[in-house]
Parts: structure tokens; sequence; C-alpha cells
């Protein structure tokens, strides 16, 4: 269920090129759009390499995965399905060109591949399978007891309607951290890769104002003059932040927190500029309203992969898609209201 002003956002048509708001002389050109076909050929045959990464950009996470050989290849797999189902980005965070051109053969090529390499492996014999490793059986702590040892008859395997989850580690807490600076700086940051909460403020900034990060977030702020705003960040696997590149000309304060500092609410949320919601409850969709004459974005983090419910340029008044409970990154430059239902 991930972010400001002065920058192009995805574009709600696939592989259309986004409009781009006026800007000053010295504002820096952003470049075109990446081709889902190259990045489509470059995951399905290099991705645990991480080579499509570098391709859309995403230098940081690019090396990440290339080191953890694609995440022993689940992350890889994970890449290319965000690809096939045009939910990828490049570092500016537009969708990637040629989706709806090539998507077919892209699903048939995916498919076969796939075919091909199980019918090879099948045709190699079984794999004999490793021990597996026993599992203890979670107990309360009220009436815990030593485990058995190792002469004692093992318990029978529960079946899968037997079995009781797991508990679910609490998420790593990021501990909060405030930098102060004036002009252009680079901060170094403590966040272990969790998901965390950003908030920049330049009240006197002139000129160009932009907060890049190296992760796989990139770019949070790129606008014009004063700035206040909230963004979420390493929302998605492999994303792991550590530094923040400043460009700003006056006095600022960067916050680092844990997604935990932000309260949770199950009714209607107003706000100005961008912002992070945390919609409580179990909506399905929510009604936005926005006025305003720039870019204006919402994108929320609640179901199994983010939404991206509204990307537009100027005022709106709509229905979307919006599932809770889950985060949702507002990105705008005027007053706007999220009603969820």
């Amino acid at each position: 269920m991930a972010h400001p002003q002065g920058y192009a956002p995805q574009s709600a048509a696939h592989g259309s090129q986004v409009p781009m708001p006026q800007g000053q002389p010295f504002q820096q050109p952003v470049p075109p759009q990446k081709s889902f076909l190259v990045t489509w050929i470059l995951a399905l045959l290099v991705g645990v390499f991480g080579v499509d990464r570098f391709y859309l950009g995403k230098v940081g996470t690019g090396i990440a995965k290339l080191l953890t050989f694609g995440g022993l290849g689940v992350w890889a797999l994970v890449d290319l399905i965000l690809v096939l189902a045009n939910k990828q980005t490049d570092k500016y965070r537009r969708p990637l060109e040629g989706y709806d051109k090539h998507k077919v053969v892209a699903l048939i090529v995916t498919a076969a591949f796939f075919v091909v390499s199980i019918a090879l492996n099948a045709a190699r014999g079984p794999v004999t399978p490793p021990a597996a490793v026993p599992i203890p059986a979670a107990t309360s702590s009220a009436n815990s007891e030593p485990a058995a040892s190792s002469a004692s008859a093992p318990s029978p395997i529960p079946s899968p309607a037997q079995t009781t989850p797991a508990a679910t580690p609490a998420a790593p807490k990021v501990a909060t951290q405030t930098f102060n600076g004036v002009g252009d700086d680079v901060v170094t940051a403590a966040l272990s890769g969790a998901p965390a909460i950003v908030t920049f403020t330049c009240d006197p900034c002139s000129r160009n104002t932009i907060l890049e990060t190296n992760g796989g977030d990139s770019l949070l702020v790129n606008t014009i003059g004063s700035y206040t705003g909230t963004h979420i960040i390493d929302t998605s696997t492999g994303s792991t932040t550590s530094e923040f590149t400043v460009q700003a000309q006056g006095s600022w304060t960067l916050t680092v927190a844990d997604i935990s500092t932000i309260p949770s609410t199950t009714g209607p949320v107003s706000g100005h500029g961008d912002q992070v919601i945390l919609l409580g409850g179990k909506s399905t969709k929510a009604a936005i309203t926005y006025v305003g004459e720039r870019n204006f974005v919402v994108q929320g983090y609640g179901g199994s992969r983010s939404e991206l419910a509204v990307n537009t340029i100027g005022s709106y008044t709509g229905t979307v898609k919006l599932t809770g409970p889950g985060f949702v990154q507002v990105t705008s430059s005027g007053d706007w209201t999220i009603t969820p239902g």
C-alpha cells in the first residue's frame, strides 16, 4: 500500500510519457522511460546478477542482488513477476515503456522457459532430498517444559490442518535520528533495511530543493523553494537505505523514524503536501479529493503488493481501490482528503 513535488511520477497509462511540471533552467532533465522488453529479458536471463536493476538505474539494490545471487533466486523471481505484472518501475518510479505491446509475447515466452526448465530437471532423475529438520512444537510460557531427549520416541508430524503457524517476529525498529544542516550535504543513517518514515523540512530554501537516497526509493524530493513533507521508504524487498543526499539553499532538518510513529486512523484524513498516513480497519476502496495544479499521487501499501491508486496532474475527485490496513503515501502540492470505505 511509496512519494514529491516537482518530479514526474508513474503515469496511469502504461508506456506513455509522464508530463513534467514546469521547471527552471538549472533543473536536471529526467531521462527517457526504460524499456519493458529489455527489462523483462534481463530479469529472465540474468536477473540473479541484478542486471535488470542496474538497467533501471537502481544501482544500490542491483549490487545487493548481485552479491546475494538474486536472493538465492527468490528476489530474482519476484522481480520477474513484478516486470510481467507491470509493477516494476525505474529509479524515478515511472512505468516501463512498451508493456502493452510486448506483454503477451513476454508471458508466453516466460511460461515456455519455465516449462522447458522443469522438463529438463525432471529428465535428470529424482534427487534425494536432505533429511528434514524437525520443528519444535510451540508451547505457552506458562506451561513450557524441557524438550524431550533424542532417545524419546519422535512425535508424529502434524497434518497441515493441525499445524499452528509460527508467530511472526516483530519488525525491526528504527531509532529516531535527526540531522540538521545548511546547504548541500550527505547524511549517513542507520536503518538496517527496515521500513522507515523520513521527514524533511527546509523553510528558508530557495532554488532547487532535492532529497535523494541510495536505496530503492531514490528521489524523494525535487522541488523549487521551501519544502516540508513526509515519505515512507524501504517498503520493497531488497531496498536498503543508508545514505541521504541533500541539495538545498538554506538550513534544513532531516528526521528518520520507525513506521510505528505514524498514528492509525479508520476515518477521513485531510492534509496538505507530501504525507504518510496509516489506514486502519479493512478498507477495500477510498474516496479521494485533491485541489491543486501539480502532480498528485496516492500509493498504497496494504495488500500483497503496492497499489498506485491515483497518478494525475491537477485537481482530482474519485473513488479508487485502496486496501487496508496499510500505509498510504500521498505526494502533492495542494490540499487533499482520503475517506476509506
